[in-house]
Order: structure tokens, then sequence, then C-alpha cells
């Protein structure tokens, strides 16, 4: 069998991705291009590295690819990361590799092109691209306040604004907009996010969770949480559906994807896209959903990508919940890391975080601590992950000013 050759494009921690045992036994020449202080823990079984200080903007990675492939065809382009996707798109159509095109990459990158796509079939909170400050001020004018202001190609909810009176809107022309943004209604209702694999109109793992606080609780100094929702829950079918209709009418490749969609439900029963991305969702999810079926997205999605059969062997069938511990406006004194709970599956806490001053979270997904848990049910993680919470409040000890104070504790 004729060995392949294999690029990947890689921005992971190799505490993250484990590609050695992933892709090990594949005939292949593998080429990893990273950051520079990720290339020295990979291994020996990366026929060659490359690292940059920053592989998001050095335009290096394009030519030396090209280069690459002169001198031997690349077979194939593995990325993962959400910052990733529409860069091997582009060299996969440039260098006539198959896998992901850069027409899909960004259908599922560009919140706009994603709802244009998609509003015929499913429900959209009413959009528009912002070219110009004319675009947001008729944007209001129909449709009045509240609105959310939101980068078309973010994640982790940066850049996101509520909108909500005329004295934000004021304060927001003072402070000029962005580039690349997009405007739409606001929604009011409960979020959930979805989580899986997909292929060929089919939806091969699907994983269906509530956030608990949402995606905007940073900018509270509250916590992200999510819980699973049980089979019988009444929205596990009807999300089901609308994401297999939602995936349907996109561009999607030809090989397995990973998925994380998002979608609100309002109280008046509608389901509205939020968003989906063809990658692994962040915070505790791709764990979240191993715990709980045996089966690891970011491995079968990675898999995919070099032409391999992805398993899809369920191990387990249990109910899975997150947290993520934001940090606070002050300086982090110390974390008590013994939990005296037996239902905690993982508990990462950066050491390197303690006496280190913060000025809250700067995305939904920025975090002192991450904790996984299980239950039996979508009510009692919901229930834990409340006690969890509280737990943390008084085992976490930050200073305001000079005095130091417990989380959730008001500074006099």
């Amino acid at each position: 069998m004729e060995l392949v050759r294999t690029v990947i494009i890689n921005r992971f921690s190799p505490n993250t991705v484990n590609y050695e045992e992933w892709l090990r036994g594949i005939n292949s020449e593998f080429i990893i291009f990273s950051k520079h202080k990720h290339i020295e823990h990979f291994g020996e079984f990366f026929d060659e590295k490359i690292g940059y200080e920053n592989i998001d903007t050095d335009e290096r990675v394009f030519s030396a690819i090209v280069q690459l492939h002169q001198t031997k065809k690349i077979d194939w382009i593995i990325a993962a990361h959400e910052f990733d996707l529409l860069k091997a798109g582009q060299l996969r159509e440039y260098l006539n590799i198959k896998g992901q095109t850069a027409e899909s990459a960004l259908a599922f990158r560009d919140k706009v092109v994603m709802k244009e796509m998609v509003s015929e079939v499913a429900n959209v909170p009413a959009f528009v691209r912002i070219n110009h400050v004319f675009d947001l001020m008729e944007f209001k004018k129909k449709h009045g306040l509240p609105i959310v202001i939101k980068p078309v190609d973010s994640a982790a909810s940066v850049g996101v604004k509520i909108v909500r009176d005329e004295t934000d809107f004021e304060r927001l022309l003072a402070n000029g907009l962005d580039k690349n943004l997009e405007a739409e209604c606001f929604v009011d209702g409960d979020m959930y996010h979805i989580d899986g694999l997909y292929e060929n109109n089919k939806i091969l793992l699907y994983s269906p969770s509530r956030y608990i606080n949402g995606c905007l609780a940073f900018q509270d100094n509250n916590y992200l949480g999510s819980v699973m929702l049980d089979k019988e829950d009444l929205l596990y079918e009807r999300l089901q559906q609308t994401l297999l209709t939602v995936l349907n009418a996109l561009p999607v490749p030809d090989h397995p994807i990973a998925f994380h969609a998002e979608f609100f439900h309002t109280g008046n029963d509608q389901i509205l896209l939020c968003e989906v991305a063809c990658r692994v969702g962040g915070g505790e999810i791709n764990d979240g959903v191993k715990y709980a079926t045996g089966i690891d997205i970011l491995q079968e999605s990675i898999r995919s990508q070099c032409g391999q059969t992805i398993k899809l062997n369920q191990t387990s069938n249990r109910l899975t919940g997150w947290m993520l511990v934001p940090p606070q406006n002050g300086k982090l004194l110390s974390v008590n890391s013994n939990l005296p709970f037996e239902w905690v599956l993982k508990c990462t806490i950066k050491e390197e975080n303690i006496g280190k001053s913060f000025n809250g979270a700067e995305s939904s997904v920025d975090a002192i601590a991450s904790l996984l848990i299980y239950g039996d049910s979508q009510t009692e993680i919901e229930n834990r992950l409340h006690m969890l919470y509280l737990w943390f409040q008084e085992n976490t000890v930050w200073e305001y000013r000079t005095d130091p104070v417990i989380i959730g504790h008001t500074h006099e």
C-alpha cells in the first residue's frame, strides 16, 4: 500500500488532542503545523513538526504547505479548531485535495451566510450584516430594541453585546463599530446545545443539552453550566429534527463531521437556530459526551478527515453535566481542589492562575476551574451543579483592593 501524506494544522494543546494514539496504524506520513509552544510536546510520531509564534495570522502556513505539496503530493489536510477550518478549506481547494471546501467551512463559520442558507427551512432571529452604521440604524428602526451585536466569525461569545435601550445604543455608536459584525433580534428564551456526528443526511451521534445561565453569563461574573437532556424531555426529539433540517440545508463535506449547534426555545414554544459549527464544542463538551456515550467525537472527526472509518460503538448510556467557574474582578489567592463529591468525574484547576489578577471573564469559556459531573436525571445534575458552585463560592478566596474576600461576597 502506497504511503500517503497528511498535514495537520493544529492550535490545540497536546493535552487536548492525542494524535499519536488516534492516528496510529494509518499508513501515512504526518506533518504537523502548530504553535511554537506546543511543537516540542508532540512526539516522534510526526515526520516533521513546524512551529509558528502566531499560527492565526502567519501567512507562511499557506506558502509552506503549498511548497510541501509541490515536493510530494499531500493527500489529506486535518484541522479541528474553529479558527483553522476555513484555512484548511482554502488550502484543499487551492491544491485540489479532498475534504471540506472553503465554501462549506464558511457556511459554518460566517453567521450571516449560515442563517441565509437555512432561513427558508428553519426559524432564525431577524438578522442583518452590518456593512455600515446605516445598516444597524435601519435594523433598529424596523425591529426595535433589544438587539444583539456579534462578530460574524467569533467563538466563545467574544465580542457579543446586548443593546437593551437607547443608552446602550448611543454608547455602542460612541465607541465605534468593529468590522465583520451582524445584528439580530434579541431572543428571550432558554438556550440548548446539541453535539455529535453527522454524515450523508443522517445524525450518527446525537447529544442534546440545556445551558444553565447561558453563554453570556460570564458578562455578569456568573458560571456557565450545561446539563444533558433526558430522552423523555419534550424537546429531545423536536431539537433532533430541527437540527437535521438545518444540517441538510448546509454544504456539508462528504465525510463524517462533528457538529456543535445552539438553539433557542422561546416562551411561545418556538425553536430558533442561534448558530451551528462543524467542529467539537468547547468547555467540557467533548469529555461530557465521551463519558456519557463512550464515543470521542473529537477523535472521530479528526480520523474522518484523513479517510478513516469512524467508530460508533456506544459503550455507555448516562447523563453528564459541566460547569465553568469564571474569574472575578480581583486577585485569585487560593482554590480548594479537595472536592467532597463522588459524582465529580473531572475537575481541572489551573495552578498557574493562583496569584494572578483578573478583570472578570473575557469569554464564555474563560474559567479558573472546569468541572464535569454525572447524575441519574437532568434535574439531579442541575441541582448538583448549583451545589457545586456554592461550594466554590465558599472555597475560593479572592482579593479585592486590599481585603481578601470570598466569591459572591460584596466588598464593603
